[in-house]
């Protein structure tokens, strides 16, 4: 549980730090008639993309002449190689989904034309593939499961954004912030 507790307070520093860096934005904006809740859901986006980028890349020390490069093509190869499965599914792929959903769901709320699954989940795609793809460079365990479990993720805030679009589609609030 500890790097879902470090996943938690690192994203609340990063929402503190953005918040106070964005207000001159916000109230500059404001006073241009730019919507307030639609700079939220830019900002959200923005906030999802540096998360995943520190928490995949920079969270951990850079070396580009890594002494060796780890890739696992094989899906679900963990289950097979771990004694704890459990442990496994929390210190690993729960993070990992966790990581995705604010993605899933900011992709549609900031871009009205990507607001189908196949759009965001392609997004999602290239985002969680080219993190992988960078890690295997740098040393680090380059993981289809990791990819499966972000695409989960994003899937999973995908929905979220459906369902919420679907009940609060009338009120003033959220059209502003889709």
């Amino acid at each position: 549980m500890h790097r879902m507790e470090s996943y938690i307070r690192l994203a609340l520093i990063f929402i503190l730090i953005i918040s106070i860096l964005y207000l001159p934005i916000l109230l500059y904006l404001k006073k241009k008639g730019k919507s307030v809740t639609r700079q939220l859901s830019y900002i959200g986006l923005i906030c999802s993309i540096f998360l995943i980028i520190f928490a995949t890349i920079l969270y951990m020390p850079i070396t580009f002449n890594p002494e060796q490069h780890i890739l696992n093509l094989k899906p679900l190869n963990w289950i097979e190689t771990t004694d704890d499965i459990f442990d496994q599914i929390m210190v690993e792929k729960v993070p990992n989904i966790i990581l995705f959903i604010p993605l899933g769901f900011f992709i549609p709320a900031v871009f009205k034309n990507k607001r189908k699954l196949y759009k965001t989940v392609l997004i999602s795609f290239c985002i969680t593939f080219s993190v992988e793809f960078f890690q295997y460079f740098i040393g680090r365990f380059c993981d289809i499961d990791d990819i499966i479990t972000n695409l989960l993720g994003g899937i999973i805030g995908f929905a979220i954004f459906k369902l919420l679009n679907s009940l609060l589609k009338t009120r003033k609030w959220w059209s502003k912030f889709t």
